[in-house]
This record gives structure tokens, sequence and C-alpha cells, in this order.
């Protein structure tokens, strides 16, 4: 009866290859995969799912909607029982899951009740959790469906969202193919969320500059929370955007005036000055909208001289960010991976 009941992957970033890859390899292959189109390429963590299905001779559609009627039409002419999601930064609409004898499920890369919303990854570094979990839930429309099962895991405290997005990858392709048998027969368990929940609110690319006023410790967390595949943190200089992708804070350097580039090493190597004196040393850069460069490649950079010092406005948030037991805005949707 398992054999016989057909599945939607539904994923458009690089959180659900590794459970796409493995659900093949085991021969229990989804019927259709629904990815984003090219236009949507600018997502943090796409990834074009075209190389994946044709390795594994899998039909293919590219949607920006969930809720559009090409989406509906395929898996109604595909005798699709369930959806699964594990990648979507977006909606799966009420409509579309009452159309499924199975329903959906989702993969959110938080412990849930805890981390509902937005940008789950970015969030777990900044504030500063040392343990995690991905989350297996039934959907309801937003996040707040029961769970099938979460898979905690320790988080370093020098992670980058790199690392964190590779790990969570592989503990979702874990999970999901654990319970995959569970889900087709409509068998998997549901516990109700319980405890406190919590709304991570949206983050936006302005929302990566840095204020190098903040301490070190705040400025090195904000560069690793936005590292690959993020847009990055970044700071202006002489005019100029300049998105720190890599680096460390060295106790070792001896720092100047918040926002001040002094040496810290041989050459051309230097590091910027934070709110409490240390001194955070870029491994990577890139300027404007550049390739990628080695800071100690660049002239630019001269000891003594200033970073620009952001104005109020732009460091301050986009919207209100919503507090403990506050209705979620629309916003808040369920969001598996963004």
């Amino acid at each position: 009866m398992v054999d016989r009941v057909r599945y939607c992957y539904v994923s458009g970033l690089g959180l659900g290859v590794p459970a796409l890859r493995e659900l093949c390899a085991q021969g229990r292959s989804p019927a259709l995969v629904v990815s984003y189109p090219a236009e949507l390429a600018h997502r943090s963590g796409y990834v074009d799912y075209e190389a994946v299905t044709r390795r594994h001779d899998l039909e293919h559609l590219r949607a920006a909607d969930l809720g559009s009627d090409e989406v509906r039409d395929a898996i109604a002419a595909r005798d699709i029982s369930l959806l699964v999601a594990a990648g979507w930064s977006g909606p799966v609409p009420e409509h579309l899951l009452a159309a499924l004898p199975r329903g959906g499920v989702g993969l959110h890369p938080a412990p849930l009740p805890v981390g509902r919303g937005r940008a789950p990854i970015p969030w777990t570094i900044l504030r500063d959790m040392r343990a995690s979990a991905v989350t297996l839930l039934h959907l309801d429309g937003g996040d707040t469906g029961d769970i099938i099962d979460q898979a905690w895991f320790d988080v370093e405290p020098d992670i980058t969202a790199t690392g964190l997005y590779d790990r969570v990858a592989r503990r979702q392709a874990e999970m999901l193919t654990a319970r995959i048998d569970d889900l087709l027969a409509g068998t998997a368990p549901r516990r109700p969320q319980r405890g406190h929940a919590s709304v991570w609110p949206r983050r936006r690319p302005s929302d990566g500059r840095i204020d190098f006023t903040s301490s070190g410790r705040d400025v090195d967390r904000l560069v690793r929370a936005l590292a690959d595949p993020y847009p990055g943190a970044f700071a202006m200089f002489g005019g100029s955007r300049i998105t720190l992708c890599a680096g460390a804070l060295d106790a070792a350097v001896r720092g100047g005036a918040p926002g001040e580039v002094v040496s810290a090493g041989p050459g051309r190597v230097w590091g910027v000055t934070c709110g409490d004196g240390a001194v955070f040393v870029p491994e990577v850069i890139r300027v404007d909208e550049g390739v990628r460069a080695d800071p100690a490649s660049l002239a630019m950079f001269r000891a003594g001289a200033f970073f620009d010092e952001p104005s109020p406005h732009s460091l301050s948030p986009a919207r209100p960010v919503p507090v403990p037991g506050q209705a979620a805005d629309p916003d808040t949707l369920l969001r598996t991976g963004g």
C-alpha cells in the first residue's frame, strides 16, 4: 500500500537537496518535484533542481507560488496524496493541503515552538544558541502544526551560517528518510507543540549593516550569521559597500577607535576596531557587488583609515519585532528554510 502512495517534494533551496538524493537512493522517489524558477535565484540558498531531477529521472515543475493553478493541476494529474516541503521560503496554502489525502508535512530548522517565523539559521547564531533542532511537522497552513519528530544537535560558539546550513541539511535528510514510510502510510505520530512559543522576524539584507561601535563579539556573531548562503554582513568604506564574508576576532591585535583600520599582521593584513577595543580581522571580503577578495590584496585599507559611521536610521529595524504571545503577521507563515 505504501508503495502505491505518491508524494510531491517541494524545495527551492539547498537545504532540501541531500534529503531528495537520499530518498531516491532508498527507492522512495517522489512523483513530482516542485522548485523555484530562475527569477527567484536571488533568494538565499537558491538551488536549481534540474540537475538533481534529471539524474534521478524525476518529473520537475518550477513554480514561484504553490497556490497556482499549475501546481494544483500537476498534483492532481499525478494522483499525489502527500506534500513534503523541505526548503521553501513561502506559505503552503491551506486549500492545497486540504485537497491531499495525506495532507502535508514540512521541515523547519528550529526547535518548534521556539523559532517560528523567518530566517531560523541566522537567528540561531544571532541569539547565541548552544543547541537547536530540526523539526518535522504536520502542516496546518502555518508553523503551528503537530510535531512528528525533532532532532537536536549542539551549536558550537564559532559556527558560521555555512556550517549550520550544511548540518541542518544533513539532519533533515536523516529525519525524512527515517520517517517517509510512516508518512506515506498515514501513520506518522502527532504531538501538539507545547511550551513557550517565539516568533523570529524576517530579516532583510539591509539588516546586515555592521555597527563598529558594537562589541567585537557582536560584530563577529553578525558576520558568522550572515555567511554563505546569506547576503553577508557589510559596512561602508569611502562610499563603497564592503561585505565581510569571513573573519575572526584577534585578541593579539591592539585596537584603535571604533571603526578604525589597524595593522593586524605582516604585509597588508588589517583589522577593524570594534566598540570594546576588540579587533575583527577579515579573511575574505567583497567590494560593492564584485567578486570575493583577499583583504590584504586591497591597498585601500590603510592603517588609520575609518569605516563610514552608519546613520541611526540605517541601523533601525524596518518593522517592529514581534513579542512573545503577539499574533503573527502574514509573513510568519511557515518558511521551511528561509
